[in-house]
C-alpha cells in the first residue's frame, strides 16, 4: 500500500526555529533526537495498540491484524531530495541503504534491525522501503528485484513506503526522521503496511442427503498456475507474473506432500477440507475430486465455477456431493482481515 506523507511547513515552524546540536533530553527518549552527533537508526513505526496483538498462521494464510514473528525482508532505495525521482541503482552500492535485509518482526508489528542500520550523515538523498514476506533471495534484472514462489501454501505479502515532504523536511532520512521525533510525529515515520497479494479458496465439503457410505479422498485444482514472481522494488513494483501452468493438489497438512489423501466425509453442516493460496482468477475454477466409497471403489468427479475471484480475499468453495457421481461447486466470501486493516477491518 503506497502512503505519501504530506507536511506542511506550520506543522513544523516552532521546531524549525531553534536548532541546536545538542539539547536536554528526557532520559526515556533515544539519545539521537537531541544529540546531532549521534546516528539516525532507520527504524519503522509499529501499528497502534488498538489493534490484536497475535499471528496465527491457518493453513498456510496469515491471520490478523498485526505482523507477529514473522521474517520478512525490505529493501531502503534512495529517491533525489525532490521526495519524488528514482536515485537508486543497482550498480552504485551508495544509493541502496538496505539490500533484502532479513529481519523478524516484533510481537506488537515492530521492526527493528539487529545489529542496527543508520541513515547517511549527509541527507544528500531520501529513500523509500519496499518490504515483503516470507523472505526470500532476490532476482535482479535491469533494476527490478524479485522473489519467486509456489503457489498452493504460501500467504505472499507486500509493503510500500514513500515521503513526499513540503518545505524543509523532505525524508526519509537523517534529518528528517530526527525532525519529526522531536515535533512528536511518529505518525509521520516511515511505516510498512503489508497487504495480501494473492487469493485464498478454502473448501468445505457438503452432503444434500446422508452419504457416510463415502470420503472426498483427493481434491485437485485443474489449470492454474503453480509458480509466482512478485517484483518486490523497480519500475513495477507490487507487480505479479504468473508461471508453469498446472494443477494443485490439496493436502491435508500444508507443506507435507505425503498427506495427499484427504479421506473427508461430508457432513450437512459442512466439513473442512483446506485451503489453497492461488493467483487471482477472472474465470473458471476447475475441480477434480476423487470419492472413495466404502465398497472400495473410487469416483473421480469434477465440478467448476465461473466467477471473478480477487486477491486479498478468500472464498469459501463449497462442494456438495449429492451422489457418488455428482458433485456441485458453489462459492460465497469469507472475508480476510488485512494486516493493515486493524481490529475488526477487512479487505474488500
Amino acid at each position: 500500500m503506497k502512503r505519501n506523507i504530506i507536511l506542511g511547513l506550520a506543522a513544523l515552524a516552532l521546531a524549525a526555529g531553534c536548532s541546536k546540536t545538542v539539547v536536554n533530553a528526557p532520559e526515556t527518549e533515544e539519545a539521537w533526537v537531541y544529540d546531532e552527533s549521534l546516528p539516525v537508526p532507520v527504524a519503522f513505526a509499529a501499528p497502534g495498540l488498538d489493534m490484536t496483538l497475535t499471528k496465527a498462521e491457518v493453513a498456510g494464510t496469515i491471520e490478523g491484524s498485526v505482523m507477529n514473528g514473522l521474517d520478512i525482508g525490505v529493501f531502503g532505495l534512495a529517491y533525489d531530495v525532490d521526495g519524488k525521482t528514482p536515485a537508486w541503482d543497482s550498480s552504485d552500492r551508495s544509493t541502496i541503504l538496505l539490500d533484502n535485509k532479513k529481519v523478524t518482526t516484533g510481537e506488537d508489528g515492530s521492526v527493528k534491525f539487529e545489529p542496527a542500520v543508520y541513515y547517511p550523515t549527509d541527507n544528500d538523498l531520501n529513500y523509500s522501503f519496499y518490504a515483503y514476506y516470507p523472505h526470500r533471495p532476490y532476482q535482479l534484472s535491469e533494476n527490478r528485484y524479485s522473489v519467486e514462489y509456489a503457489l498452493g501454501y504460501t500467504d505472499v505479502l507486500w509493503a510500500e513506503e514513500h515521503a513526499n515532504i513540503a518545505g524543509e523536511y523532505k525524508g526519509f532520512n537523517a534529518k528528517y526522521c530526527r525532525q519529526m521525533k522531536l515535533v512528536g510525529r511518529d505518525d509521520l515515520l516511515p511505516a510498512l503496511e503489508f497487504k495480501h497479494m494473492l487469493t485464498a479458496f478454502r473448501f468445505v465439503a457438503k452432503s444434500s442427503t446422508d452419504l457416510d457410505n463415502l470420503v472426498v479422498r483427493s481434491l485437485t485444482v485443474k489449470n492454474t498456475y503453480t509458480k509466482v514472481s512478485l517484483e518486490v522494488a523497480g519500475p513495477d513494483a507490487g507487480n505479479l507474473t504468473f508461471s508453469e501452468p498446472g494443477d494443485r493438489y490439496l493436502l491435508k497438512t500444508p507443506g507435507d506432500y505425503s498427506t495427499g489423501t484427504l479421506d473427508v466425509a461430508p457432513t450437512a453442516a459442512g466439513a473442512e477440507l483446506g485451503t489453497l493460496i492461488l493467483g487471482d482468477t477472472e474465470g473458471e475454477i476447475e475441480v477434480e475430486v476423487v470419492l472413495s466409497l466404502d465398497n472400495g471403489t473410487r469416483n473421480t468427479v469434477t465440478a467448476s465455477l465461473r466467477g471473478s475471484f480477487a486477491a486479498g480475499h478468500r472464498y469459501v468453495l463449497t462442494l456438495t456431493v449429492r451422489s457418488p457421481e455428482e458433485v456441485d461447486l458453489s462459492t460465497s466470501l469469507d472475508p480476510w482481515i488485512d494486516e493493515n486493516g486493524g481490529a475488526g477491518s477487512t479487505i474488500g
